[in-house]
């Protein structure tokens, strides 16, 4: 089995779900990153953005992804962490990192009445622009690319069963 396994994808595709269940399932540490940079900083995302902005969040998530060590660990990646090259890069080298690939009407439902900024700052429309121009980036950063519309217990036995079959 693999070292370290990272899950990318869209806000709500249940990343932090199912990456609870699989590290249970593989016995390994999970870390979720967007909670790891809130302890960190003693603050909520949300506030973050605030304060200081987007780009100052964007450099944390950069350093905290740096600081991480893929040994037997899953990590919860924020939805933007991989369309920037530098991340898709750290991911790319040290993690097998899976896409979460959930339909833009499931992760929809599951953040729609939600704090995250992005969503308390967008349309509908502008979220669904948002989830097209991502998706993309998140295919071509992958190791493994995962349908994540069904529970987070079947999504995580989905993955075990990639893994072992991939060997990665």
């Amino acid at each position: 089995m693999v070292d370290g396994i990272a899950l990318i994808g869209f806000m709500g595709c249940g990343k932090s779900t199912v990456g609870k269940e699989l590290a249970r399932r593989l016995n390994y540490h999970f870390i979720d990153l967007d909670t790891a940079i809130e302890h960190g900083e003693q603050m909520h995302i949300p506030q973050i953005f605030a304060q200081f902005s987007e780009q100052y969040f964007r450099d944390l998530e950069h350093q905290y992804l740096t600081e991480q060590r893929p040994h037997r660990v899953v990590l919860s990646c924020g939805g933007g962490l991989p369309i920037f090259a530098r991340n898709a890069q750290l991911l790319q080298e040290n993690w097998c990192t899976v896409f979460l690939d959930c339909s833009f009407e499931a992760c929809y439902r599951r953040i729609c009445h939600s704090t995250r900024p992005l969503v308390q700052n967008s349309t509908p429309d502008q979220l669904r622009a948002l989830y097209d121009s991502r998706r993309p980036l998140y295919e071509n950063c992958c190791s493994l690319q995962i349908a994540a519309d069904s529970s987070p217990f079947a999504v995580a036995g989905d993955i075990v069963k990639q893994l072992r079959l991939h060997r990665h």
